[in-house]
């Protein structure tokens, strides 16, 4: 399968609206492989430089979080209006990529450690309830993604994680078990990480 240069690559470039128009199924695997390299190094970045402060953890971050979401919003808008067998493949094929990008991500310890500082600060008192709401969404968040796990168990939250994709796909492919078991799948994960921070 011939590569799309990135320089050419719709989900790659700046854009004030998303081009809608011009993403293709062929776009995908390059232009999310090539997105998250970028955001693993600015992760890196900000794990290096981050400090328990507004501009220098949360706006560092949702430029992150943000990218993601925006590009990956395009794809799944894609395959809403133009499903193809293609598409779905590509999709397929570097979802467990994306999954384990935003599993590092929200497994950052230097990340959990500065919002746990903010909250600890005697700036809190200075934030808004917004923001407050923010640094608490994170801390929980970073909970429930498996960041105070021990190494071992973070790894069998991890893979947990991977095979509820497994049957996210199946499901779509095959829809081979009843609606509801999916939603008790999907569950296996957070009862993991909450019965190993002992918080059921």
């Amino acid at each position: 399968m011939a590569t799309v240069v990135d320089e050419f690559n719709p989900l790659l470039q700046d854009f004030e609206f998303p081009p809608f128009d011009v993403v293709e199924h062929k776009h995908v695997r390059p232009g999310i492989r090539a997105l998250l390299k970028n955001l693993e190094s600015d992760l890196e970045e900000l794990e290096r430089t981050v400090e328990p402060s507004w501009p220098k953890l949360v706006e560092p971050l949702e430029k992150i979080t943000d990218q993601l979401a925006i590009v990956w919003g395009m794809i799944n808008h894609l395959k809403a209006v133009k499903d193809s067998p293609e598409l779905r493949a590509a999709i397929e094929e570097v979802q467990p990529e994306k999954v384990k990008f935003e599993l590092r991500l929200g497994q950052s310890k230097p990340i959990y450690d500065a919002f746990k500082a903010i909250q600890e600060s005697p700036q809190w008192t200075s934030l808004s309830d917004a923001q407050k709401r923010i640094v608490e969404s994170q801390i929980k968040e970073a909970v429930l993604n498996g960041v105070a796990l021990d190494d071992d168990k973070r790894e069998q939250f991890n893979k947990i994680e991977q095979v509820l994709l497994y049957y996210h796909f199946s499901f779509e492919r095959k829809s081979s078990l009843p609606s509801h078991s999916s939603y008790l799948f999907e569950k296996d994960a957070w009862l993991f990480v909450c019965a190993a921070n002992n918080i059921l």
